[in-house]
């Protein structure tokens, strides 16, 4: 995700795992008047569980800046969770040039895992890596509008100040991202099975300025 943004890496899933789900609409986001309660910011590798949450082991080259925030309610609250150390296992599969899988164990579906997996397989993911810092911010959870029980998480995403690098050469890969589109708002759909949650769709994102709150 350094330059390559979710987006792109999420385009091979959104016809299956949209038409899977009836095309549904991501619910209304409310980003005004609610203040996080603070950012976890962890350079190099974090122990597991760190701010509650599962941390990969990145190089001390890698900073990443996740909201502390979570829902009051238990139900949302574990949804959060499991939204947050999805993202994170996502972000390192593309830091390891899909080397790693740990991120397949928050994903429900084959619709959505086969998708996710084509295209981290494609030849940019696989011979990248990258550096520098990615921020997410303005987490948010609420019941999606059209899946019963299921919880929609959404988050702002901004990978402005990191650069891709070659696996082979160690060398900074050229940006030829558009400047908005490294910021953005994602909401992944997550429902619970057997007690645990588990991301099971992917809405198509949002682009600063249309996500306003999303920009620099």
């Amino acid at each position: 995700m350094g330059r390559r943004t979710l987006a792109g890496l999420l385009a091979g899933t959104l016809l299956a795992t949209l038409a899977a789900c009836g095309s549904p609409k991501p619910g209304t986001f409310h980003p005004g008047g609610t203040a996080l309660s603070g950012n976890t910011f962890l350079p190099a590798s974090p122990a597991a569980g760190s701010g509650g949450l599962t941390w990969p082991p990145f190089g001390s080259d890698v900073h990443i800046v996740m909201p502390s925030w979570l829902p009051g309610s238990g139900r949302e609250k574990q949804a959060v969770i499991t939204a947050k150390d999805f993202l994170l296992a996502f972000l390192y599969a593309e830091y390891k040039g899909s080397r790693d899988q740990r991120w397949t164990s928050y994903v429900s579906g084959g619709g959505v895992l086969d998708g996710l997996k084509s295209t981290l397989g494609a030849p940019d993911i696989t011979t990248q890596s990258f550096r520098g810092t990615i921020r997410f911010s303005h987490i948010r959870a609420f019941p999606d509008p059209s899946l019963n029980g299921d919880i929609d998480v959404s988050e702002c995403f901004d990978n402005s100040h990191s650069e891709n690098t070659s696996l082979a050469t160690g060398k900074i890969v050229p940006d030829r991202t558009p400047a908005d589109q490294h910021y953005y708002l994602n909401t992944d759909v997550l429902a619970r099975h057997q007690g645990e949650w588990h991301v099971v769709s992917v809405y198509p994102v949002i682009y600063y300025p249309r996500a306003k709150e999303c920009g620099p």
